[in-house]
């Protein structure tokens, strides 16, 4: 297999042989169809705005812009406070606005970090549907925020009121109708994914797909990615043995909804189905403990990919052991600009051995001291050794105060090196895996719950239908 670049892996949480998966399923949007996050988002942001105003909101509203790479997946949201966070693994909230005002650090500590809280009492922005939801309920705090009073609402009925309105949006058509008279300006199409989707077909794979798009939606994106691209698959339907439009995730997974059978391609009429579920046809709503038991497959057969870690990967895996694998897109960017700050942090880890360094020989000095300091106390008749003893002590305290001034200034130095190394990657919330060092809280779900994630689910070309995904061993902070 030819060497892949970082941005073309896939990446190993828990070991997996291709070879014992017997079905490959999708998620539809941002797993199989990519947006062009800028345009579409855009949309949803506007589209959203106009119906704040319609509902009594100031028309200044109207002006507000959308930042497309402000909100990164990861962050809660404290819809009571308004505010945006960056959590690490252990809950620390690591960086915090206020609209576009950053939280200082004793901020943050007094709201967040001097008692423990319930992550799940906040939002997480876990999708990329999450974001332009995110960005608009922040632009509306900030306005809130500069113009006190003329929004008379708390945050949390603002919030409210904006998952009311982006839902419409979803379901009203204002979205959707835009996407669909302009695809190429909403839709990034992957020219590699006819061939992933073949490869796996060849590989004895069987396809399917679980979407909560609609069946109108789905069909008209669906065409517009794959239809007339392959000879042997006219339509994009022939892809997949079994297709399941408004599934409805998280609930697919966890409710006990029928499947109802889509009878006309052009009104979606639906008809409750009973038996088998047959290939080639579309399906609506239902469950995954009936969609097993309907295709006769189960559990650590079936490989899930998605993008939605809750809806998609944390459910499938928990509730049916299904293997999952995990689309992270904006992990292609950022592991390019990774790349190019390697040795930024080779300086950054120099400096932290350095600074261990200096701990080691203070402490050496403080021992010194301490010890001195008892046998003075001890010995204080005897005026020779006192005097020896008092030269010795002044001499390692000099020294302690020279050394702790060199522990200042590398503390200042680390800090200096993490902050320009995170601004070059996010100029406000830095590394998407990491808070400073350490893990984030959306890394530490991606290893949780994915048993692989990559950015691009067309990255499956490269490897073998048999290919054995292995895990490196797991490394504890004793192994560095």
């Amino acid at each position: 297999m030819q060497k892949l670049k970082k941005q073309q892996k896939i990446y190993v949480n828990r070991s997996l042989n291709l070879a014992s998966i017997k079905s490959v399923g999708f998620d539809m949007d941002h797993t199989l169809v990519l947006y062009n996050r800028e345009n579409f988002e855009s949309l949803a942001f506007h589209e959203t705005v106009k119906k704040f105003i319609a509902n009594g909101y100031p028309e200044e509203l109207g002006r507000l812009k959308f930042d497309p790479n402000f909100v990164i997946r990861g962050l809660l949201v404290d819809r009571e406070r308004g505010n945006l966070l960056k959590v690490d693994a252990h809950k620390y909230v690591k960086i915090a606005s206020h609209g576009h005002r950053r939280l200082e650090k004793e901020e943050r500590y007094e709201l967040y970090n001097a008692k423990s809280f319930k992550a799940d009492d906040f939002l997480t922005v876990d999708t990329f549907f999450a974001l332009s939801e995110t960005q608009l309920f922040t632009e509306i705090v900030d306005y809130m925020r500069r113009h006190p009073g003329i929004v008379q609402k708390s945050f949390r009925a603002v919030y409210q009121d904006l998952r009311e309105w982006i839902d419409l949006s979803h379901q009203d058509g204002s979205i959707k109708k835009s996407v669909l008279a302009e695809p190429e300006k909403y839709i990034d199409r992957d020219k590699h994914l006819v061939e992933t989707l073949v490869k796996l077909i060849d590989g004895g794979k069987k396809l399917f797909v679980i979407t909560n798009s609609d069946w109108t939606y789905t069909n008209s994106v669906m065409s517009y990615l794959l239809n007339g691209l392959h000879e042997d698959f006219p339509r994009w339907q022939d892809y997949f043995e079994y297709i399941v439009v408004s599934a409805g995730k998280p609930n697919f997974f966890t409710g006990t909804n029928p499947f109802y059978e889509v009878m006309t391609e052009k009104d979606g009429l639906l008809k409750l189905h009973r038996g088998p579920l047959e290939p080639k046809k579309i399906y609506h709503g239902g469950n995954a403990i009936l969609f097993e038991k309907l295709t006769q497959q189960k559990g650590d057969q079936i490989l899930y990919c998605g993008d939605h870690i809750y809806g998609d990967i944390q459910r499938s895996k928990e509730l049916f052991n299904w293997r999952t694998l995990l689309v992270v897109q904006e992990l292609e960017d950022e592991l390019f600009r990774l790349d190019r700050l390697h040795a930024e942090l080779e300086r950054i880890i120099d400096a932290i051995r350095k600074e261990e360094e200096y701990q080691e020989e203070a402490q050496a000095l403080r021992s010194e001291i301490g010890n001195l300091q008892r046998r003075l106390k001890m010995n204080s008749s005897d005026k020779q050794k006192e005097s020896k003893s008092l030269a010795k002590l002044k001499e390692h305290q000099e020294h302690l105060y020279t050394k702790e001034t060199q522990l200042e200034h590398q503390h200042k130095l680390i800090k200096d090196l993490i902050d320009k190394r995170e601004k070059a990657i996010h100029p406000i919330w830095g590394e998407l895996m990491r808070t400073s060092l350490e893990k984030s809280r959306f890394a530490k779900q991606v290893e949780s719950y994915a048993c692989l994630y990559t950015s691009r689910v067309t990255h499956l070309r490269y490897y073998s239908c048999s290919q054995k995904f292995r895990s490196y061993r797991d490394m504890m902070p004793h192994d560095m």
